[in-house]
């Protein structure tokens, strides 16, 4: 009922622009277009893919056209706008590697008022700023202070928030550990009380970011735009404290993504605005603690689930711990050989991708296996049409690790979820370290039995994968 209202809603928001077009468009020349179908009038076949979205079902989605029209590229309407759905490898590639020359990242309106920079600024130059910030805070120099600081937080919050517990909800207490570490790592703030705001306002600001755009009383958008203003006026006083601290010492150490950012300058020498500052602070923290809690939650699933895998993976952590002796806290070595742990992981992401694809808009008319795809489409492209082929992963419903441990048997760009080429995620590297020294920890201290083994996972929101209960656990102490 839930997901009809939704649609039905969608439906009116759009009804009146597509009336419009279609009485006063002009008609255009034709050009050899996709294989597909744009579905219902006006609706399209945007049912049907929230629907799929919803229950984690767009790889089935995306493979019933593929199959139907014999090609990895086919037309459709989705949300009131012309979508070409990609997948398959070369999709991939195709997408990530063309980075800003084809196409841009899609901004919903919803992100767009709720991110009040992306009026100004174009999103290439957004994504530009963001790597370069991204890649000095996990150069060389920093990323052994950086694991430092994820392995100090990782024991202070499984020792306050775990130990003793006969019970957690481990997703509730795994997002708020992954929040509290990007929020220190990205603003520096250490003061628990502030953390426990920010986090409170940020969930209500981020499910606020896929809702329709009404900024009405009561609706989920205008409880996001509220929550927004609130964190940009604490975001405002954190700035210009920061800004204090930098005139009354120029050296002041750049050991978080805020400090960086203030000192970040253009091509043309300019510095980044407030809001800018605000947007890109707020987007890091949105990027990281999300999808790093949900990817740490699904495996802690998973490894429940594979016993086999499980012992395997113990051993490596114990290993690790036995040639760290006498050091205590983890470094940059000690994570380069949690390999299995890792192999783990992207067999975790591949057959339960946290975000099951992404949305592109072409910049220009793109052609691509002889179709155009013309400028103003949107793009979708569906990762776990490609992760679940059997094409590219022999059995692919059977879980095996072993295909990520450099064995030369992955074909490149089937398994894409931190992207690929140009556009790899900014945040790949630090996520990574996040969820390997949290499991360090963890495997370190507990063991755990899910009190609901049937447990669904579900995408609310339309967004990341979640477990319905949030994954409840008996929880024993090793």
């Amino acid at each position: 009922m839930e997901l009809f209202l939704l649609s039905f809603a969608i439906t009116l928001a759009i009804i009146i622009n597509f009336l419009f077009k279609y009485f006063f468009a002009k008609p255009k020349e034709k050009i050899p277009l996709a294989p597909g179908t744009f579905g219902w009038p006006i609706i399209g076949e945007t049912i049907q893919f929230l629907i799929s979205l919803y229950y984690g079902l767009v790889h089935e989605f995306v493979q019933k056209r593929t199959n139907k029209y014999n090609s990895n590229v086919f037309k459709t309407s989705l949300l009131g706008q012309n979508v070409a759905v990609f997948s398959g490898p070369a999709a991939n590639k195709f997408i990530f590697t063309n980075g800003n020359k084809l196409l841009i990242g899609y901004r919903p309106p919803s992100v767009q008022k709720l991110f009040p920079s992306t009026s100004f600024v174009p999103i290439e130059h957004d994504t530009k700023r963001a790597q370069n910030v991204i890649s000095y805070f996990l150069n060389s120099k920093n990323v052994d202070k950086l694991i430092s600081t994820m392995d100090n937080m990782s024991h202070f919050h499984l020792e306050n928030h775990w130990k003793g517990k006969n019970e957690v909800i481990v997703y509730d207490l795994v997002k708020l550990f992954t929040f509290s570490l990007s929020i220190r790592a990205f603003t520096g703030i250490e003061d628990s009380d502030k953390i426990l705001n920010f986090y409170e306002k940020f969930k209500i600001f981020t499910q606020g970011l896929l809702a329709m755009d009404i900024n009405f009383p009561g609706t989920t958008f205008y409880k996001a735009m509220k929550a927004g203003i609130e964190l940009r006026k604490e975001m405002k006083a954190i700035i210009e404290q920061r800004r204090e601290e930098l005139l009354e010492n120029p050296n002041f150490p750049k050991v978080d993504v805020l400090t960086q950012l203030l000192d970040e300058q253009d091509g043309d020498g300019k510095y980044m605005t407030e809001v800018e500052i605000s947007d890109k602070v707020f987007g890091f923290i949105i990027g990281s603690y999300d999808t790093t809690a949900t990817t740490i939650t699904l495996t802690m699933k998973y490894l429940q689930e594979k016993p086999q895998f499980f012992n395997e993976i113990i051993e490596e952590q114990n290993e690790i711990s036995r040639q760290m002796k006498p050091r205590k806290v983890l470094c940059w070595d000690d994570i380069q050989k949690m390999r299995k742990t890792w192999s783990f992981v992207n067999e975790v992401l591949r057959n339960k991708p946290v975000v099951q694809g992404i949305f592109r808009e072409a910049i220009e008319d793109i052609t691509y296996e002889d179709f155009v795809i013309p400028k103003g489409w949107k793009i979708y492209l569906s990762f776990g049409a490609t992760q679940k082929n059997d094409e590219y992963f022999p059995n692919p419903n059977k879980f095996d690790p072993s295909i990520f441990e450099g064995k030369g048997e992955l074909v490149p760009y089937t398994s894409v979820p931190f992207g690929g080429g140009h556009r790899m995620c900014p945040g790949k590297e630090f996520a990574r370290l996040l969820i390997l020294v949290f499991l360090h920890n963890l495997l370190k201290n507990f063991r755990w039995k899910a009190k609901v083994p049937s447990e669904k996972i579900l995408y609310p929101f339309f967004l990341l994968a979640i477990p319905t209960d949030g994954y409840p656990v008996n929880l024993y102490n090793v």
